[in-house]
């Protein structure tokens, strides 16, 4: 069994959903593209998505709910 860090149980619980958890994730990686494109083209070894993975474990960002009113 491969570690995988952050783990990813401990997000999906944090995200309430798989599906929550990916779409936050993917979200905030594209944003760090964005905001420091220069970051990661200095380093090549550093993934948007697993920067994006480790502020979203960290509590650096967190996922919304929107409220329905019918």
């Amino acid at each position: 069994m491969a570690m995988i860090n952050p783990p990813v149980e401990v997000m999906i619980e944090k995200a309430k959903s798989r599906y929550a958890l990916v779409t936050a994730v993917s979200k905030r990686a594209k944003e760090l593209l964005i905001e420091r494109p220069e970051f990661f083209k200095d380093n090549k070894r550093v993934k948007p998505i697993e920067l994006a993975s480790n502020q979203f474990h960290n509590g650096e960002y967190t996922i919304e709910r929107a409220k329905l009113e019918l």
